[in-house]
């Protein structure tokens, strides 16, 4: 299965999202984020297929999150999933502009998550 990096300021989501990815037979790693940069150096020594994101976070927003991940050269191939409890539709198009494979709304369905996953590990490059 596919190696997927966690990424959330809730310990709670965290560990909801841990469980339901592992339950899928994924290897999972979670990160609380204390900045984009450390979160960059996390992602390049995993190198995992997927990351997995909150979009508000204290000292890591998500769109300044997704630019930089997608912005890595170090990085491409890894497909991220933004998970938001914010819905503005403004936010997702400008996420998905920015390369980001599916946004999901909090709490996510464990159903839904392993769709969308399922989705953008197919369409890894």
């Amino acid at each position: 299965m596919a190696k997927i990096v966690i990424v959330d300021d809730s310990r709670l989501a965290r560990t909801f999202t841990a469980s339901c990815l592992r339950k899928l037979g994924h290897e999972v790693e979670v990160t609380e984020p204390t900045s984009i940069f450390d979160v960059v150096k996390v992602l390049r020594e995993i190198r995992p297929d997927l990351l997995i994101m909150d979009f508000l976070m204290p000292n890591c927003p998500g769109t300044s999150l997704a630019k930089v991940v997608g912005d890595d050269s170090d990085l491409k191939g890894m497909r991220t999933i933004v998970l938001t409890a914010h819905h503005d539709e403004d936010v997702v198009a400008r996420l998905q502009d920015l390369g980001v494979a599916e946004v999901l709304f909090k709490p996510a369905d464990p159903e839904a998550l392993g769709r969308a996953v399922a989705e953008a590990l197919a369409t890894r490059t």
